[in-house]
């Protein structure tokens, strides 16, 4: 029922806009063939999306989305690996074989959130709010869900759904021209997925098959009937904003704790509960709270400009928590701040120390060295922490030092990257652009960067940059494979500085052919 109602309203979306009947008809037989069976409910879905998209997001954004909201929790690895064995007993028991993962992210915000593809994480934040192992399978066990039942593809179809009108042409000349449309959403879609939120059918049907998973690994389903309890109390009284933002994408409700009751109601009773299993897992969390409450308040001090309230509270929770490397990674901030290089490069060279794999810390220390002109070590630091995270702080440092070095390609191509920020890094990006490729010639220079790749069912892209200082518009370009014809291609409107744009050809190729293809920039008018 639901998937032909979903047919309905895009087939209305198109009639709305006037497209021909044959082609509404057309429509209609692909988005029925796009239609699978759910692994978890049964039932029939709508999704424009395929598996191999799934876990190819989850696989490629997982570790940068972590990376932007503070990085793994590395004071005490017996957490995560606490986290990780409960993550796995419920995964087993999943109805979608997934290649899941579960981590810790250092962040204060209760939350939690999941990647198509089985990629699970959950804040430092949360689980000092939970108070059983129960509890802890609960939320695991609602994130499971999300994965396994496609929540996430499931959103993407119905974003999809409303922009459908600008890529029918294609769709309708390739039956899997949704993958290309989606390869180009791929940078950003990961965001969306975990700030997104599902609607009340999905979070209801999280919270029913998550507590069936949390029965079949032996656990007490009322842990989710406890948990929703805690969540809707706290979202009656005054959220801060850290608990606004959990409710933002997990809205807690009377009817989602009644519906748990139901549930559990209906599942075996005396399962594990976990509590002492739990605090002792816990013990280094609870035991440091104070000193990430203490390092938060810090970091809103020295925002607010009180440089001698943030270090007198940051040292405060270095000596409660030697061990955690964000502490003095806060430190060199406010050293830095005061512009006390060596101080700040002590602190950024201790986080790093306790934690290499977190990207602000070798970017901070790039920063310091940059300044003491040590151009060596700003490079190894920058470079570092774009494996990472590519930052615009350290593509522009590095194409700086390239531009200084003579490497004007090199020195183009990180400019263009941190071109497309719209700040301040933007505009000095787009400034070295400038000086190294003046954009006169229209279309004779190199102004237009090109790239080209697949989809994952082996659709020809093509990507273009604007690499100029300024706005360009209708870019042509022409592209050949082994030695066929040149064919045509275009990209409609204005083109700012900095941004990318993706153009599908609707061409099938094989990896060897796409790396053969030959690409030429034809020219582009200048408004």
């Amino acid at each position: 029922m639901i998937m032909m109602e979903q047919v309905y309203m895009i087939n209305r979306h198109f009639k709305q806009r006037k497209f021909p009947a044959f082609l509404v008809g057309f429509l209609s037989v692909l988005l029925v063939s796009a239609c699978v069976q759910n692994p978890v409910t049964g039932k029939r879905d709508l999704l424009l999306v395929s598996e191999d998209w799934e876990l190819q997001v989850g696989a490629q954004q997982y570790a940068p989305l972590r990376q932007q909201q503070g990085g793994d929790y590395t004071a005490d690895p017996a957490v995560e690996n606490y986290v990780r064995s409960v993550g796995m007993k419920l995964a087993a028991n999943s109805d979608r074989e997934l290649p899941y993962e579960f981590n810790v992210i250092n962040d204060s915000t209760p939350n939690a959130w999941a990647l198509p593809g089985g990629k699970i994480s959950i804040n430092r934040g949360l689980l000092v709010q939970l108070k059983d192992e129960a509890e802890l399978a609960a939320v695991l066990g609602h994130e499971i869900v999300h994965a396994a039942a496609k929540h996430g593809a499931r959103g993407q179809t119905r974003g999809l759904g409303l922009q459908l009108g600008v890529v029918t042409a294609t769709i309708l000349a390739q039956s899997n021209g949704y993958d290309g449309q989606v390869a180009q959403m791929a940078s950003s879609v990961g965001g969306q997925i975990i700030n997104s939120q599902y609607g009340q059918g999905a979070e209801l049907e999280s919270d029913r098959f998550g507590m069936e998973y949390m029965a079949r690994a032996g656990y007490d389903p009322q842990g989710a009937v406890g948990l929703q309890r805690t969540f809707l109390k706290l979202s009656e009284g005054q959220p801060t904003d850290a608990l606004s933002r959990l409710f933002a994408s997990h809205p807690p409700s009377q009817k989602r704790v009644n519906e748990n009751i139901k549930t559990a109601a209906k599942l075996p009773k005396g399962g594990v509960t976990g509590e002492r299993q739990y605090q002792a897992a816990m013990a280094t969390l609870f035991k440091t709270k104070d000193a990430y409450a203490a390092h938060d308040q810090a970091r809103a001090a020295l925002k607010e400009g009180n440089t001698r309230q943030a270090s007198l509270l940051i040292n405060k929770a270095m000596k409660a928590e030697p061990r955690e490397a964000l502490f003095h990674t806060l430190a060199g901030d406010i050293a830095l701040g005061q512009n006390n290089l060596k101080s700040a490069g002590q602190a950024y060279s201790k986080a790093i120390s306790l934690n290499p794999g977190y990207f602000y810390n070798f970017v901070q220390r790039g920063r310091v060295s940059e300044a003491q002109n040590n151009a060596g070590a700003a490079k190894a630091d920058y470079a570092r922490s774009m494996q990472l995270l590519p930052t615009t702080t350290a593509q522009i440092g590095l194409g700086q030092f390239a531009e200084a070095e003579g490497k004007t390609q090199v020195a183009r191509r990180y400019y263009s990257l941190a071109a497309q920020a719209d700040d301040i890094s933007g505009q000095a990006a787009r400034q070295g652009l400038a000086r190294l490729q003046p954009d006169t010639d229209n279309g004779r220079n190199t102004s237009v960067m090109v790239r080209q790749g697949l989809s994952p069912q082996g659709v020809f892209l093509i990507e273009v940059t604007n690499q100029a200082s300024r706005p360009i518009r209708n870019v042509r370009l022409g592209f050949s494979v082994d030695g066929s014809p040149q064919r045509a291609v275009a990209v409609s409107g204005v083109v700012k500085p900095g941004e990318r744009r993706g153009i599908q050809t609707r061409l099938k190729l094989t990896r060897a052919q796409a790396g053969r293809a030959k690409v030429v920039v034809l020219g582009f008018d200048t408004p």
